[in-house]
Parts: C-alpha cells; structure tokens; sequence
C-alpha cells in the first residue's frame, strides 16, 4: 500500500513538472530561470555548458526535459517493468540534479547543502526501495479496484 502511495506522489511530481518546462520555455519563455541553475552547478565544466548552451536555447532543452518528466510520470503509474524504468530514470535524473543544484544561491557550503541538494537527496533516498519492489497493477487499475470496493454493498 505505501509503496503506490509513494510512486503515485512520484509520478504526481513529474506529471505536474513537464508543465512547469512548457510553460517556462514555451509558452511564456524565461530563460533567466534556466540560466539560475547554472550558477549552483559543482562542476565548472556542467556550469558552463549550462550557461552557454542549455539557457541560450532553453526553448529546445525545456521542451525535451517535459517529454523525458512525462514519460517518467507515465511510466511510474504503469506496471511491471515500466515502473523500474521509470524509478532508474529518475534517480538518475536525480543524481545530476544533486550537482546541478535547485538554483538557490547560498552562501557557504552549508546552506548550499540544505537548500541546493539535500531535497533532491530526500527525494532520490525515498525511491530507492521501490527499486527492489513489484508492481502488479497500474496506479489506475488500483483505483477502480479501490472505487468498485467502496461501490459494492456490505453484505451484512
């Protein structure tokens, strides 16, 4: 029960994020908020390709991070195999977000820390067990069951 909970909420997060890119690359274009990464980056090679080339094209690169948060959203409600493809796509994508960083400045380390990598540790650290969990049924297939449960009468 609380492994769908968690992957719903995980999937909830990246179906709700591909719309964030479109909106932000798209449809009311602001590249200041790609180029805002960049500056948290650890590695200086990722911080200048983020700078010279993710953000001056950031109307390519939005709409390709929405389609890869959609299908990693989609595919963590499937089932079976679809789901563990999902999870390993996200923790990878978690691992480069962990040096990218959340685009918060700080000020030392420390806070760097706290508000640049350790959500994205929490939230990478929580999809790890799911790795070593089987999904039999799609998130949808467990709501209708969970509906047809409330729907039929008790016998009583």
């Amino acid at each position: 029960m609380l492994k769908n909970i968690l992957r719903t909420f995980i999937a909830l997060w990246y179906l709700l994020g591909w719309t964030v890119h479109v909106y932000i690359s798209v449809i009311s274009p602001q590249p200041q908020l790609y180029q805002a990464f960049g500056t948290t980056a650890l590695v200086p090679f990722l911080k200048d390709l983020w700078q010279n080339i993710i953000t001056p094209n950031s109307m390519l690169f939005g709409p390709l991070c929405a389609v890869f948060q959609l299908t990693v959203g989609v595919l963590m409600i499937s089932k079976g195999r679809r789901v563990q493809v999902a999870l390993a796509a996200s923790l990878l994508f978690n691992l480069f977000l962990l040096q990218l960083g959340l685009a918060l400045p700080a000020d030392s380390w420390v806070s760097d820390f706290l508000s640049n990598r350790l959500p994205v540790l929490i939230f990478a650290a929580v999809q790890v067990p799911l790795l070593w969990s089987t999904f039999d049924r799609s998130v949808p297939e467990l709501i209708a069951a969970r509906l047809r449960r409330q729907k039929t009468p008790d016998p009583a």
